[in-house]
């Protein structure tokens, strides 16, 4: 079965990438997840949904 998440939670995709914070919970169960990618000095705010067997929860407590 897959994670229940909540708004705030901080997850990654299985696949790897970056951390990212959920956003939302879809009535669809997609969860829209927000991230900001780093190209040299520039931060730029990225948003994309997922459904929630491709994410995993990051431990954030070390």
């Amino acid at each position: 079965m897959a994670d229940s998440f909540k708004t705030g939670d901080v997850v990654k995709l299985k696949s790897g990438g970056p951390n990212m914070t959920i956003n939302d919970h879809a009535a669809s169960g997609m969860y829209l997840c927000n991230w900001f990618n780093r190209e040299g000095d520039i931060w730029t705010p990225q948003h994309a949904a997922f459904k929630p067997d491709q994410l995993m929860a990051v431990d954030r407590s070390q």
